[in-house]
This record gives structure tokens, C-alpha cells and sequence, in this order.
């Protein structure tokens, strides 16, 4: 169930993807988690592939829970120990919280995720000591970026994986390639959410979706969007290979 999870993720990922380059055509759409999600609704057959994918991906979730408790347990650094149950525990929220998409689209209901990202910027701006908060949320993000776009350049992400044979060249490449596609994104929207903060308007905080546009509308933009959209689509690839090749 959780190998399945990645075929899930990987989907996601890939239609993120393809509704880019729609963007980039001018065809309009919302390229993140929401918009990929909504589209497989509304095709035949589409809850029920929902409720599937709302389970593999919650069955990912708890696999990564088990390995936050117990993975990390046998190792002896305890520094080591820290990070590989923090990033296992990190995993889980982000896999949990996809299970739950999936499961809010299967039901019939419908979340905007760029709508979500706002109104969470504008709660937090809104607390005591907000803004430093906003402000650390950005820098994290950014952070992640940066990881992601590094595992990709390093191909780190091979270390993920048992040897796949003869597809390891085309697995090393689309790893690569998506790794660093999905590390430019998420620096984008981490540095939107620090604009927000520093401008106090929660609207510049647009989630995956913002993040899209906004490499969009730069010089060049164009030529950007759709490097970036089939780098996402390269990371779905890779997403479902690791459901064949991942080490559990």
C-alpha cells in the first residue's frame, strides 16, 4: 500500500505538470496539488480512483510514522538519530495531508490550496510575533528548496532506491531533473511567503499554484514555466519508479 502511495504522488505531480503547460499555452487552470486532484474527480471512474489513492497515501503516511519511531531507533549517533526522525516525521505530515485531499475530492467536496496558503498567512500574520513567524515559515521552505534542488544535483535521491538494472540511467535522469525542478518551485513559494510578510499582504502568499505563475510572469517567463512544468513532470516519473525500485 505504501509503494502504491508513490504511484499516487507521482500522478499528482505529473498532472501538476501538464496544467502548467497550460498555463504557459494561456489556457488557464490550477497547477497544484487541488487542481491535479480536481481533474481526476471530474473523469469517469474518478472517486473511486480518489479513495484509492487517499488510502496509499495514507498507508505512506504511516509508513513513515513507523519509520520516525522505529528506523531512527536503531541508530546509534543520536544526531543522526534526530534528523531521520524528523525527516521521516515530515514525510508523514505531507503524505497524511495529501490522504486527505484525496479523500475531501472523493467525498464530493472541493479545497482550493492557493485560497488555503492566503488565509494561513493572513492567521499567522495576525498572531503575536506573526510576521517573524511568516518570515521563518519562508526561510524553511526556501531551505527545503535548496535541499531538493542539492539531492537532485548530487543524485543523493539514488541512495532511495535498490539498483534498478537497466533503467538506472533513465531513473538517475528524470531524479535529477525533477529533484531540481521541484527544488526551484518550492524556493519560489517559500520567498513569496517571506514578500508577504514583509509586505503584510497575505494575497502575495499563492501557494504552489503562486509559485507557478509567478515564474511565469518573469522575463523569459515562458521558456521557464514550461522547463519547470516538465521538470514536475520528470518528478512524477520518478515518484512512480520509486514505488518499484524504493527501499522499504
Amino acid at each position: 500500500m505504501a509503494r502504491a502511495g508513490y504511484v499516487f504522488i507521482g500522478l499528482v505531480h505529473i498532472l501538476i505538470g501538464v496544467i502548467a503547460l497550460r498555463i504557459d499555452r494561456g489556457q488557464g487552470g490550477q497547477a497544484d496539488q487541488s487542481g491535479a486532484i480536481g481533474s481526476i474527480a471530474s473523469k469517469p471512474g474518478g472517486p473511486l480512483l480518489l479513495w484509492a489513492g487517499s488510502g496509499a497515501c495514507g498507508a505512506l503516511a504511516l509508513w513513515m510514522v513507523s519509520e520516525a519511531f522505529l528506523e531512527a531507533r536503531i541508530e546509534a549517533d543520536s544526531k543522526k538519530k534526530m534528523q531521520k526522525a524528523g525527516a521521516a516525521a515530515g514525510k508523514a505530515v505531507v503524505f497524511g495531508f495529501l490522504a486527505f485531499i484525496f479523500a475531501v475530492f472523493a467525498s464530493g467536496g472541493s479545497k482550493n490550496s492557493s485560497q488555503s496558503a492566503t488565509d494561513f498567512t493572513a492567521k499567522l500574520m495576525a498572531a503575536p510575533a506573526g510576521v517573524v513567524l511568516l518570515v521563518a515559515v519562508g526561510l524553511a521552505i526556501v531551505a527545503v528548496g535548496v535541499f531538493y534542488a542539492y539531492r537532485g544535483i548530487s543524485r543523493k535521491f539514488m541512495e532511495d532506491l535498490q539498483d534498478p538494472g537497466n533503467a538506472r540511467t533513465a531513473v538517475e535522469w528524470i531524479g535529477t531533473i525533477g529533484y531540481a525542478a521541484k527544488g526551484v518551485v518550492l524556493a519560489v513559494v517559500g520567498v513569496l511567503i517571506i514578500i508577504a510578510a514583509a509586505t503584510a499582504d497575505p494575497s502575495k502568499s499563492s501557494g504552489l499554484d503562486g509559485g507557478l505563475k509567478t515564474l511565469g510572469s518573469q522575463p523569459y517567463g515562458g521558456f521557464l514555466l514550461a522547463a519547470i512544468a516538465a521538470g514536475l513532470i520528470c518528478y512524477g516519473a520518478y515518484s512512480m519508479a520509486r514505488a518499484r525500485y524504493g527501499k522499504f
